[in-house]
């Protein structure tokens, strides 16, 4: 029987996030793993119960111990959790499922992770030791990631992020208009750069949370401009959008998936990220309307043009991950 353990920030309803868990699953089922231990919060347990899942506490000490235990390999599915800028206690969290993985011999893979910022002199000794580790393999998402990690281990693989293998498979129907979809997690002068849009031909406005923390916000936007329309199928949204407004890494890598321009506002993951396959792109920008008003100057009208780019990264590093299931096994 061929187990795993999966972790990453499953179960809090982040789209980008939920999206690297569904591409981590269909990988795994797709490697024939008879179980799959999945870490989210108990109150969702539930909800990602299907066959091959196994949902277990990911608070829960003794749960998590057993499952490694009882696994072949433990899987970090995606994602930029390893980084102390928005929480040490998450750092320290994941760190040491990679840690305990490694102490009871249990190779781990690290797919399609980025790393940083580390800020912590502890946080920074930890992560140098975690990926010194010789059952310790990274695929790592972007380049400056990989840069970093291959001055301390040699089990460092190029990849790219998990998205574009879930968005794959989703039936989304591109129906293209005059819109342009905010994807926001914190204040910004939506109204003057509403302004600078209408003059660009844009007519109708949408906000796409991506996560709890941006459905608050979007709310509060949606009462304050009655105007903006909110959306409850924020891929589909953005997919029908002639450009996006992101703050959110993912809302970037979507349009661009799409075909769609966008501007990420303020985003070194979306810079980081998007700058491998758009090396030039002019929509990178910060948080000032003046600024973001250029930006969209400067990329409005101008398709995209990723998708197959992504599509073949991902199946490279679908080849490199079911290399290393087999390598890791001597």
């Amino acid at each position: 029987m061929k187990n795993a353990l999966v972790f990453g920030y499953y179960g809090y309803d982040n789209l980008g996030d939920e999206l690297l868990c569904q591409a981590t699953i269909n990988l795994l089922k797709k490697a024939r793993f008879d179980r799959i231990y999945l870490l989210v919060p108990k109150n969702r347990i539930e909800d990602y119960q299907q066959k091959q899942i196994y949902p277990i506490n990911r608070f829960d000490p003794i749960s998590i111990i057993n499952a490694i235990l009882r696994s072949n390999y433990v899987i970090c599915g995606g994602g930029g959790i390893f980084q102390d800028q928005t929480s040490l206690r998450s750092f320290i969290y994941y760190s040491s499922i990679v840690g305990l993985s490694i102490f009871f011999g249990k190779p781990v893979i690290l797919l399609a992770n980025s790393l940083g910022p580390v800020k912590r002199r502890l946080s920074r000794m930890i992560l140098r030791y975690l990926l010194s580790r010789k059952k310790v393999y990274f695929i790592a998402r972007d380049c400056v990631s990989a840069r970093y990690a291959k001055r301390f281990s040699k089990n460092v693989f190029d990849g790219t992020d998990l998205a574009p293998m879930a968005l794959e498979n989703n039936n989304i129907e591109i129906d293209r208009k005059p819109q342009a979809t905010f994807c926001l997690k914190s204040p910004t002068e939506i109204h003057q750069i509403m302004s600078f849009l209408r003059h660009a031909g844009v007519e109708k406005f949408v906000l796409a949370p991506l996560s709890p923390q941006d459905q608050r916000l979007s709310w509060n936007l949606s009462k304050k401009y009655p105007e903006i329309e909110l959306s409850n199928n924020p891929i589909q949204s953005i997919a029908s959008s002639s450009i996006v407004i992101s703050q959110r890494m993912h809302g970037c890598l979507i349009s661009a998936y799409f075909g769609v321009p966008f501007i990420a506002i303020n985003n070194s993951k979306a810079t980081r990220f998007m700058k491998k396959y758009l090396p030039n792109y002019e929509g990178y920008t910060s948080e000032e309307p003046s600024s973001i008003a250029m930006a969209i100057a400067r990329v409005m009208g101008k398709p995209v043009d990723v998708r197959e780019r992504m599509l073949s990264d991902s199946k490279k590093m679908e080849e490199q991950f079911m290399r290393l299931l087999r390598f890791s096994r001597r």
